[in-house]
């Protein structure tokens, strides 16, 4: 069971709705006389926070007021609080493309505030990790905590901590969730916040139940729940109630596990938490079968089906076709069993728990080294004056044998290119003589494709040994190793795509983020980006030519994002679909834009022209008869007041 912070307000749900009514009156008491409208914003924004656990539909118009009044108001943090808000009552009642477009929002307007940042970082974890994309979840979670780290907010730094360890319970890292849980746990205790440490309770309690130690789990359930009905803590009463209801399970009661998953469900619909009502209708269905009623236990699993379809929660979706796999097992229906085990075996690999874990600890290994490096710079500062011979002949040394490694990388590739382009050219003029007109055009395209891929920028090349070259010059050893195997790979990427006509669409994406990741490190976490595919979209059954996105993403980032002021974080955002037996593909970036893009090239002396999309246009012109108008459009973005965002290019790529 997903389990987060979440903050209500309230002491008992009997008098709840008393001390909400009381002071919605107060608030609305206070409007009337409100003189300004940031005046008038921040007490929508309290009217939505006191009513929002008993009238929801209320509470969602105050935000909507709040959002108009914030809209013509200059100070734009107010309409980044309100789509935040807007996110969470989106998020919490299974509407989760609202909540990203929400988010996108706060992205758009408030991306330079800190705080802002933090807390949409936070909310973009959670929404993937509703989605089963726990590496994206643990990147976000990730992002907030350095943040709110960096700010001193201790608290919400626990708030990352908990949904970190969160991610790991739901991988069965029970050890790794326990140290994150104990960290947050501490933080909330040594600034006496009871409420919060009731939750971080509840989910110690879900690690003794995974490790079978129900004894101590329900210690601490019953802790936990304790303080929910203390301080009103509906949401976080109804998981603990669940939590019991399994435990209960676990001990082959089934008369008070369906008490208490019964209560937890009731609770659950009473408040529109619809993840909640997923959980506890599936775990109605577990109680069913194990009393052997396996007709009502189908019937509250297909339900409970339709439900995480609709609310697009892959983890569940994966449970359910296993539970009701089970379930027609029992009843010998082996027929419409084998077909969900076969649904179930497709979910389960696409949500490989082990795949996940070792994505997260690359990414926590990456945040502990960039806390140490912050580290070692101030601490070089101090001690610049204090340096010694031994350390410089280690730098040179060091220095030596990288540079040795990456003479020989580059040689390797500039070889395998030569050869590559050789063949081509070869394998052209021999079958020119043998072809007749028809086969020979057809063939000459393909030919012409095998010699373009064979074409490897050599500027991004050497751009990239002239950045590792100065971290070794700069004592930098870490990350020039770290750009380095970011390198090798890429290139690696490179040298395998380029045997095949055609690459999967998975592939060529990670090559994609694998470019933006190294000129992530050379613009020094300047970059951010999304990637983003449709669920109709198989990026292992979808193919295309190799590199037709990367160019359009170095253009992105060379010409429109690399002008951007320093202190203003650039950022991309790839998307793909498939319309009429085609990808569309969107690659969108908050750059200077086209105009002042030229403006800025036409007074560089040293000017230069992005062969790569040239080759990329000749390459898809080969592919389809279609005008180039109709592959290829560019849309410049634009601002209520006529200013540029950045830039939009959408590529139709024919499907093979």
């Amino acid at each position: 069971m997903h389990r987060f912070v979440f903050s209500l307000i309230a002491v008992t749900a009997s008098t709840l709705l008393l001390r909400a009514q009381s002071e919605a009156d107060r608030l609305k008491s206070a409007l009337a006389t409100a003189a300004t409208d940031s005046s008038k914003i921040a007490i929508y924004i309290s009217l939505h926070d006191v009513l929002a656990e008993v009238d929801t539909t209320q509470s969602k118009d105050y935000l909507l007021k709040a959002l108009a009044l914030g809209e013509r108001n200059p100070n734009k943090t107010f309409v980044c609080r309100v789509y935040l808000k807007l996110s969470k009552h989106f998020r919490q009642r299974g509407k989760l493309s609202d909540a990203k477009h929400a988010q996108m929002k706060v992205a758009q307007a408030c991306s330079e505030i800190k705080m802002i940042e933090a807390a949409l970082n936070s909310e973009r974890g959670i929404l993937n990790q509703l989605e089963g994309k726990y590496d994206s979840a643990v990147h976000f979670f990730l992002k907030a905590l350095a943040i709110d780290e960096s700010m001193g907010n201790d608290e919400k730094s626990a708030n990352s901590l908990n949904n970190i360890a969160n991610i790991y319970w739901e991988l069965e890292r029970f050890d790794d969730a326990l140290d994150y849980y104990n960290r947050a746990l501490s933080i909330y205790e040594n600034s006496g916040n009871e409420k919060e440490t009731g939750d971080i309770l509840g989910n110690i309690g879900l690690i003794y139940r995974s490790k079978n130690n129900y004894e101590k789990a329900l210690e601490y359930y019953n802790k936990s729940l304790a303080i929910d009905r203390k301080y009103g803590n509906r949401l976080s009463e109804a998981i603990n109630l669940q939590n019991i209801a399994v435990l209960y399970t676990k001990t082959n009661d089934t008369d008070k596990a369906m008490e208490f998953m019964m209560a937890s469900n009731a609770l659950s619909r009473k408040i529109d938490d619809q993840i909640g009502v997923l959980y506890t209708d599936h775990g109605i269905a577990t109680i069913y079968f194990d009393r052997g009623d396996y007709d009502k236990a189908i019937t509250a699993l297909q339900s409970a089906l339709l439900l995480a379809q609709k609310l697009n929660i892959k983890e569940e979706i994966k449970d359910l076709y296993e539970s009701l796999a089970l379930a027609y097992e029992k009843k010998n229906g082996f027929k419409t069993a084998l077909e969900y085990r076969k649904k179930f075996e497709v979910a389960k690999d696409s949500l490989s728990g082990e795949s996940f874990a070792t994505r997260i600890k690359e990414l926590e290994v990456k945040y502990e080294s960039e806390k140490k490096d912050k580290r070692i710079t101030l601490l070089a500062k101090e001690k610049e004056l204090q340096a010694t011979e031994s350390k410089r002949q280690a730098t040179l040394k060091n220095a030596f044998i990288i540079g040795f490694l990456l003479v020989v990388l580059l040689a390797s590739v500039i070889t395998y290119s030569l050869r590559q382009r050789m063949k081509s050219q070869a394998l052209l003029a021999s079958k020119m003589a043998e072809l007749n007109d028809a086969t020979f055009k057809q063939r000459l395209g393909e030919l012409e494709m095998k010699a373009l891929r064979a074409q490897i920028n050599p500027h991004f090349l050497f751009n990239c040994m002239n950045s590792i070259n100065r971290m070794i010059l700069s004592g930098d050893n870490e990350n020039a190793s770290i750009y380095l195997t970011k390198l090798s790979k890429f290139v690696r990427l490179i040298l395998e795509n380029t045997e095949s006509n055609r690459v999967s669409l998975e592939s060529e994406l990670s090559l994609v983020e694998s470019y933006i990741q190294m000129e992530e490190l050379r613009f020094k976490g300047r970059i951010d980006y999304e990637i983003t595919v449709d669920q109709s979209v198989e990026t292992d059954n979808a193919y295309l030519p190799p590199m037709v996105l990367q160019p359009f993403v170095e253009n992105a980032i060379w010409h429109g994002l690399m002008h951007k002021e320093k202190d203003r974080p650039g950022q991309i955002k790839i998307g793909v679909k498939e319309n009429n037996e085609a990808l569309i593909c969107t690659i969108e970036d908050n750059g200077v834009g086209r105009i002042r893009s030229q403006e800025l090239q036409d007074k560089n002396m040293f000017k230069t022209k992005s062969m790569g999309i040239k080759i990329t246009e000749d390459r898809l012109k080969l592919l389809t008869k279609k005008r180039w108008k109709e592959l290829i459009r560019i849309v410049d973005l634009k601002d209520a007041y006529d200013t540029a965002m950045g830039t939009r290019v959408e590529i139709s790529i024919p499907l093979v």
